[in-house]
């Protein structure tokens, strides 16, 4: 936040991003200290984060189609976020079914980042550049969450191996932001995607 004026856009999109997540990791502490059941600040933190990071893709996307599709993918998961706590998983339930949602979307995402990335180039080194570290960040850790996701429910049921994934996770989310804390300090105005020379025809 100290760096806040020297971001672009989508970097200052991600720094508000931070704020939510530590408000709503606040609020889910409390909740599990008070009732036991923190459900209700995850399924907060699962729309509020996607709708932070595919607005900071729509920034990064210079394509007209990708940021429609941004915006298309954007609209489908809070239509599904309000099916899936009136019908499918409730308030007090853990919501795996949007973040089984939104990290594949993460996944599609990152991708179609990197290969805008190889199609455009910029003149700073790749480690310098705030779209890769945020980019990586996002990969790793969709493709780590959704494996999680997927066995946690089966793990709870059997009862074993479960403290490993938690395990796992906190690791996981221990590297997510210390790539994002990499692409926050070398975001600097004058990387704006606006700088990047076309090296081929956009999509």
């Amino acid at each position: 936040m100290v760096r806040y004026r020297r971001l672009t856009i989508p970097f200052k999109i991600l720094a508000s991003s931070l704020v939510i997540t530590m408000t709503l990791e606040i609020f889910a502490r409390f909740l599990s200290v008070k009732f036991k059941n923190n459900a209700p600040a995850y399924h907060l933190m699962s729309i509020s984060g996607f709708a932070f990071y595919s607005l900071v893709y729509y920034c990064l996307f210079k394509s007209k189609k990708l940021k429609r599709f941004v915006l298309i993918s954007l609209s489908a998961v809070i239509f599904f976020f309000f099916v899936n706590l009136l019908f499918l998983q409730q308030l007090k339930v853990f919501p795996t079914n949007i973040y089984l949602v939104t990290n594949s979307l993460y996944i599609i995402l990152s991708l179609l980042l990197f290969k805008q990335m190889l199609q455009y180039s910029l003149e700073t080194s790749i480690t310098k550049q705030s779209a890769f570290w945020f980019n990586t960040a996002i990969l790793f850790y969709s493709a780590t969450m959704f494996l999680l996701m997927a066995l946690i429910n089966y793990y709870a049921e059997h009862a074993w191996g479960y403290d490993i994934l938690f395990y796992i996770w906190g690791t996981n989310f221990i590297l997510f932001y210390a790539l994002i804390a990499a692409a926050l300090l070398v975001d600097k105005k004058e990387y704006e995607p606006k700088k990047w020379e076309m090296t081929t025809s956009d999509l």
